[in-house]
């Protein structure tokens, strides 16, 4: 996790919002408070004043409650990093645990103190100011726009810094309050709404540790990496506060939209988040919840009774292995529990899937792509080898024709994201390539793979016969430039070393 945590929120409308907090004039302000929120605010602005109050009380006290449970919550922060440690088998990383909760609390903390103390601020003057310093929430002032940009910088929070942190509202010239609408919005912006807040800094700590710390990432062993995060967090959660158990388990527990799934999950190919375009239109977040539900139920099932013992071994055993896949994952917990639990794994996987890998259909499928593509048939060859991959989810050859393909489709991010897989897997062996046909994307396509694999020169003899044929492709350009930048700052790298 990054020491320095950012939040941006920048108005997109013309008369832009809230802020956060800073003396908004010399003057004495006056005070009025209930419910533990405080309004500060210049003589005059009696009125603003009261009624920003009660819209405080409706639209930002639930987050508010959130965030401050979250901090109560937080507390225990040096129990759950101890927890945490002994379950992954790695007492040693202890302090990292603390360090990333005590990040989240310090966030927390700090929004407390804004949206409980909000400041009424004249427009007039923090515009003329250029902006206002609300302590952890810096706001600069587009004169240009007309709009008020807010920061949130969490570095090096002081405890005087944080005592002078308040959540400035913007009052105009005629005593409206700038973007009223908006203001139960960008609270829940800030603080969030949902109450399974609390222990997501738990969960995400865990998820972390063993992702960065422990280097346990590998693109398609994500259930493992979601199943040992949920279930490290359910049982901490059960240590810590009973009375959010059954938060907890409601979280974690197949529901029944889950069930309604079941048939669609797939732990073979589930990538890794950073592997995984969101923006895709086949993007389903009902599914994602249902496969992260239904890994806690695979985990908790693969540590039976032991889990307190076994899950630490099983780590272990693991040990720091990026390229650890789902059959090295299955291999240490054979070894740990003695149990094979590949045919349980495979349970997770749809039935029409199991049966083409049974049968060995992903080699007719690739065959029937490659036909499809010299046929200029893009989308359906692309189908076939996507039903392929979801059986093969390693097959570099496969993935970097499907990004070419894909690209012809008008799916540039999507391709893009094929090619950081293909990248990544292809650290695991040797494989051949062999693109289906000749083209101007594929050979971008494996310009950006040469890139990302090093092969600079390489990846300029693809790249270079693509812009004298099509001088307007813009991702080609942005390739070569791309090279020339890694290509200079090797060059300022070696001459700094003479």
């Amino acid at each position: 996790m990054k020491t320095r945590i950012l939040c941006v929120i920048t108005s997109i409308f013309g008369l832009m919002c809230l802020g956060l907090a800073v003396s908004a004039a010399d003057d004495e302000l006056k005070q009025i408070s209930e419910g533990g929120i405080t309004v500060s605010y210049p003589a005059g602005l009696d009125t603003q004043a009261k009624h920003m109050l009660a819209l405080a009380k409706e639209l930002i006290a639930p987050s508010l409650s959130i965030n401050k449970q979250m901090v109560a919550f937080l507390q225990n922060s040096d129990s759950m990093a101890k927890d945490i440690a002994e379950l992954l088998g790695y007492q040693e990383k202890q302090d990292k645990a603390k360090t990333y909760l005590l990040a989240y609390k310090t966030k927390s903390e700090a929004l407390v103190q804004c949206f409980s103390n909000i400041e009424l601020v004249k427009k007039a003057d923090a515009a003329a100011k250029g902006g206002l310093d609300a302590g952890v929430l810096q706001v600069s002032y587009d004169k240009f726009k007309d709009e008020f940009n807010m920061v949130m910088d969490l570095e090096n929070v002081s405890p005087d810094r944080l005592k002078r942190s308040r959540f400035p509202v913007f009052v105009n010239a005629d005593g409206t309050l700038r973007a009223e609408k908006k203001i139960g919005e960008m609270a829940v912006d800030f603080m969030g709404s949902n109450r399974t807040m609390i222990i997501a800094p738990l969960h995400d700590a865990v998820g972390s540790i063993m992702a960065k710390d422990l280097n346990l990432y590998h693109p398609f062993s994500r259930w493992f990496n979601e199943g040992v995060s949920a279930w490290i967090t359910r049982h901490v959660v059960a240590k810590t506060d009973p009375k959010l158990v059954a938060m907890a388990n409601d979280l974690f527990s197949v529901n029944a939209e889950s069930k309604k799934l079941r048939e669609q999950v797939n732990f073979l190919c589930w990538p890794q988040t950073a592997f995984q375009n969101q923006r895709n239109t086949d993007f389903n977040i009902t599914l994602e919840t249902a496969q992260t539900q239904y890994a806690v139920e695979a985990v908790s099932d693969m540590l039976g009774k032991n889990a307190v013992v076994n899950l630490p071994k099983i780590m272990r055993e693991v040990n720091f292995n990026p390229n650890a896949d789902n059959e090295a994952i299955l291999q240490a917990i054979k070894k740990i529990t003695g149990r094979d639990f590949k045919p349980t794994f495979m349970s997770y996987v749809p039935a029409n899937i199991r049966a083409g890998i049974n049968s060995g259909q992903t080699k007719s499928l690739l065959a029937k792509a490659e036909k499809l593509t010299n046929e200029k048939k893009w989308v359906e060859a692309a189908k076939n080898i996507s039903l392929a991959l979801a059986m093969t989810p390693d097959d570099v050859n496969a993935r970097l024709n499907l990004a070419w393909l894909e690209r012809e489709s008008g799916l540039r991010l999507d391709s893009e994201l094929q090619v950081f897989l293909a990248a990544r897997l292809i650290k695991q062996g040797n494989h051949k390539f062999h693109m289906y046909a000749e083209s101007l994307e594929g050979n971008y396509i494996m310009g950006r793979f040469a890139i990302l694999m090093g092969n600079l020169e390489f990846a300029k003899k693809l790249l270079q016969p693509v812009l004298e044929l099509k001088p307007d492709h813009q991702d080609a350009k942005r390739a070569l430039d791309e090279i020339k930048a890694l290509e200079n700052a090797v060059g300022v790298g070696q001459s700094s070393t003479r």
